[in-house]
């Protein structure tokens, strides 16, 4: 997977997280996450499947009300990306970096997530 391929499905995955609409969440969901994914995130210990993805992009919306994501930066290697997401404040003020490692299926679907929390330079 180049940098390129990595970086079209993170985007078209991030608008699922971006959109208002429910339906269209499911639709892009559905087409870019495997129905079995692994999700890992600071919340969540690994889980299985999509559904909790889903209903954490709702929980982002109400916390973040015209809110959104954006890409910062990307590395990748074989069918694995790291990905550096961006929260965009409704005001169009930065509120946090974070970041996504995912692993990417032979169907081109991510088969895994997993997120880490905004990070800091020195945790002394």
């Amino acid at each position: 997977m180049t940098n390129q391929e990595a970086w079209k499905i993170y985007k078209k995955y991030l608008s699922a997280w971006n959109t208002t609409s429910i339906e269209e969440r499911l639709k892009i969901a559905n087409e870019v996450l495997s129905e079995n994914i692994e999700y890992h995130t600071a919340r969540h210990d690994l889980t299985t499947g999509r559904s909790l993805v889903i209903e954490d992009m709702a929980t982002f919306h109400e916390r973040f009300p015209g809110g959104h994501f954006e890409i910062g930066d990307i590395s990748s290697h074989h069918n694995v990306a790291l990905l550096t997401w961006v929260i965009i404040q409704a005001d169009g003020k930065e509120f946090a970096r974070g970041g996504d490692q995912i692993t990417v299926g032979s169907n081109g679907q991510i088969s895994k997530i997993t997120t880490f929390a905004p990070s800091v330079k020195d945790p002394n």
